[in-house]
């Protein structure tokens, strides 16, 4: 269901997912999370896409895109952000899912729809990955304290006008 939803959350808003047998966007993404109390590290193949040249509701902006899913036994289970950087310097727009055994987060923040929750989005470049560091509040109000770390990001297939 998740893929689904993101898949069409993709082509309404102008970019889609790699089609299969596309080129490997597989990396080992690190994830260090702290959720109120508790923090979680974990390390695990996941997708990592980046363009500097997409856009939301017709506003040119930069776009990454990472999602992990993580081992049975890993501490994080699934992850998924986008985030979106206006050119125009309009507020960012981000959003996140995360699942660790015993609970899941989310936050949405910027778009047209419910905000949920709070919080703010920063990109670290390095070399051809970078870190994305979040920080905020999730929809229970819960502080969320996230560090993404991708070694490279693959491109974004763009679609439509």
């Amino acid at each position: 269901m998740l893929r689904s939803v993101s898949i069409a959350l993709f082509c309404l808003i102008g970019v889609r997912p790699q089609p299969a047998g596309a080129q490997s966007s597989q990396n080992m993404v690190m994830i260090s999370a702290k959720m109120g109390p508790k923090s979680y590290e974990s390390a695990g193949p996941g997708s990592c896409r980046h363009t500097p040249t997409a856009a939301i509701y017709g506003v040119p902006a930069a776009l990454w895109m990472v999602g992990v899913t993580g081992a049975e036994n890993a501490a994080v289970k699934s992850m998924n952000l986008t985030l979106w950087k206006p050119k125009n310097g309009g507020p960012q727009q981000f959003s996140l899912s995360l699942s660790t055994g015993s609970s899941s987060h989310r936050i949405d923040v910027g778009g047209r729809g419910e905000q949920i929750g709070s919080g703010k989005a920063s990109v670290v470049a390095a070399g051809a990955g970078g870190r994305i560091e979040v920080s905020g509040k999730d929809d229970s109000g819960k502080t969320i304290e996230l560090v993404v770390t991708c070694p490279a990001f693959a491109g974004v297939e763009a679609e439509g006008g």
